[in-house]
């Protein structure tokens, strides 16, 4: 119960992240340790909680309009600098940051051109922190005007290790913010310098049926969307996420190929990007780092893949996002980071 509980709360301050400043407190009556600490994160009391964290991040120094409504960035064409700040008050060890362009994962720099790209850095934690983002965009053509969804992970660096830890507990909560992109240039074709996507997958298969009662009223309440009809659909988005046909929250031993069922649906004409990540890499599927969905009404989007237990380390942080594209204005989503492992 307690697990459903952190869910349910980081997803409900998640939704903060559509105002200009995203921020969110982290309640917490005892404070998760460091990644080195003998303790589990999810040790936590659900009464009498106090702030474990508050964090914010934005933009530095966006544009107005005389309305003052906030104005796109423009790419002008090389490595596009945009110019960041975040502050983080409480227990927290670490911070980091993943990008998506239109829904694309976006490799960046950090302050350095020279440096190299990387899907997720990690930053100390501090009060009132500035840096730059360097990024040759991932796509976008003169004329357009993209989202670049920037996401903050808490704690990117733990990973249990099934001794003293075996889930992640209050960490790889995220909260999202949103600035726009205009380009008068079309991005750079050349991705060489990008770093190499993880490679897990053997087969992928996506299709569209039909919603059906059972659907809405199994899957969704056990994946914890507890509420919604047939009739009531279309007014939310909502997904599901299992492993050999189970809800895995912290980890999951990795001994035979395992199917990996993805769904979603919800409101009619919604466009997300899925990213399945592996240690905050992005997994190709069907020849690319994401996974295109479009919701129709009375439709269920599925994704179907199967992880081959060869393809990976002996331990693995594993987690998939859902991000908004085509200018479509809905919550970003992220599942429970979980622990694929491999017994020795």
């Amino acid at each position: 119960m307690l697990k459903r509980l952190i869910t349910i709360f980081f997803m409900c301050g998640a939704l903060l992240s559509f105002a200009a400043c995203a921020n969110y407190t982290i309640p917490d009556s005892t404070p998760p340790p460091s990644q080195n600490a003998a303790a589990n994160p999810f040790e936590a009391a659900e009464d009498d909680a106090e702030f474990l964290a508050m964090l914010t991040h934005e933009a530095v120094s966006p544009d107005f309009s005389a309305k003052g409504e906030r104005l796109p960035f423009t790419y002008n064409g090389g490595e596009f600098q945009l110019a960041y700040q975040y502050s983080v008050t409480g227990k927290l060890d670490s911070l980091g940051f993943l990008l998506f362009l239109d829904g694309q994962p976006q490799p960046y720099k950090v302050n350095d051109t020279t440096a190299e790209y990387e899907y997720c850095h990690s930053f100390p934690i501090g009060e009132n922190q500035s840096f730059s983002f360097l990024f040759e965009p991932v796509t976008g053509s003169a004329g357009d005007t993209l989202s670049l969804t920037v996401v903050s992970i808490t704690n990117p660096d733990f990973q249990p290790d099934m001794e003293s830890t075996s889930s992640y507990g209050w960490y790889h909560k995220t909260l999202d913010s949103h600035v726009e992109l205009q380009f008068s240039m079309d991005a750079p074709t050349d991705c060489s310098d990008f770093p190499p996507v993880q490679e897990i997958f053997t087969q992928s298969d996506v299709w569209e049926e039909k919603v059906t009662a059972q659907y809405v009223e199994n899957e969704l309440s056990k994946n914890g969307w507890y509420g919604v009809s047939m009739d009531t659909l279309d007014s939310g988005i909502y997904y599901t996420l299992s492993y050999d046909g189970d809800i895995v929250y912290d980890n999951l031993c990795v001994s035979a190929p395992v199917t990996l069922r993805y769904t979603m649906c919800g409101t009619a004409g919604t466009s997300y990007n899925v990213v399945f990540f592996l240690n905050h890499q992005p997994v190709e599927i069907g020849n690319r780092t994401f996974c295109p969905v479009v919701l129709n009404k009375g439709g269920l989007m599925e994704i179907k893949t199967i992880i081959d237990p060869d393809k990976l380390e002996e331990f693995n942080t594993f987690y998939c996002v859902a991000v908004p594209h085509d200018g479509t204005s809905a919550p970003f989503f992220k599942s429970n980071s979980i622990l694929l492992y491999k017994e020795k």
